[in-house]
């Protein structure tokens, strides 16, 4: 099996791709791309059997109901966390007790109407994980295995550790896992090695499953490990 995990920007600049090939008990990074644009993602899914990408397949049914016809004439804490969270997001806060960014109030809302370009293209119709693309939060699966999962995105000497030690703890984590040094020179590549990850584990059946398959389809589901492997 190829999978092919994404670190979904709005652009080529803060995207990258990484591609593993997983074969029995032992797996190998073949490829890590940075920079990508829509030409080079439609290349790699099409090499890939798997593929996992880190940015929201949707946005919550409530949102987009509201935004197609208001009609609430209240507002509250309840009101809004409904337009402001998916299903899936409030599962995440739950399980693991860490807030993914709403994608209808922050600016990972840009990033997703990039992957809705790409899984319109790709004919995706089902958001919550149809076999081939599913959606990853790679601080989900690093809090899931006890790993470091903040203090890593910037450029500093301090974030440049943290890499080192979560590139470390995936090797423990996964002992047959070849994976090169590179991943760790930038959160891109190494978001991309995660959800490269996750994407296997998803494919067989060891990521929690949508609560509500209905609505998750519509939605998108972020899957991360039931536990450490």
């Amino acid at each position: 099996m190829l999978t092919l995990g994404i670190d979904l920007s709005s652009s080529k600049e803060g995207t990258a791709a990484c591609l593993i090939q997983w074969n029995g008990s032992h797996a190998v990074m073949r490829k890590l791309e940075l920079r990508c644009d829509d030409i080079k993602l439609d290349e790699l899914i099409g090499e890939a059997d798997v593929v996992g990408i880190d940015a929201p397949f949707g946005w919550p049914v409530a949102f987009v109901d509201a935004v197609a016809g208001w009609s609430s004439t209240v507002w509250t804490v309840n009101e809004r966390r409904r337009l402001q969270f998916r299903i899936t997001d409030l599962y995440v806060r739950e399980k693991l007790g860490i807030w993914p960014l709403s994608v209808s109030t922050d600016r990972i809302a840009l990033p997703a109407m990039r992957a809705n370009a790409l899984l319109q293209r790709h004919d995706v119709k089902d958001r919550s994980g149809d076999g081939k693309f599913y959606e990853v939060y790679p601080t989900a699966t690093l809090k899931s295995w006890d790993l470091p999962c903040r203090g890593y995105k910037l450029t500093d000497p301090n974030c440049a550790r943290v890499r080192q030690n979560i590139l470390s703890g995936l090797r423990k984590t996964l002992p047959y896992l070849e994976v090169a040094n590179e991943c760790a020179q930038n959160s891109d590549g190494l978001d991309a090695l995660i959800a490269s990850i996750t994407a296997r584990f998803a494919s067989q059946g060891l990521t929690y499953p949508p609560t509500e398959a209905g609505i998750a389809r519509r939605e998108g589901w972020i899957h991360f490990p039931v536990s450490r492997p």
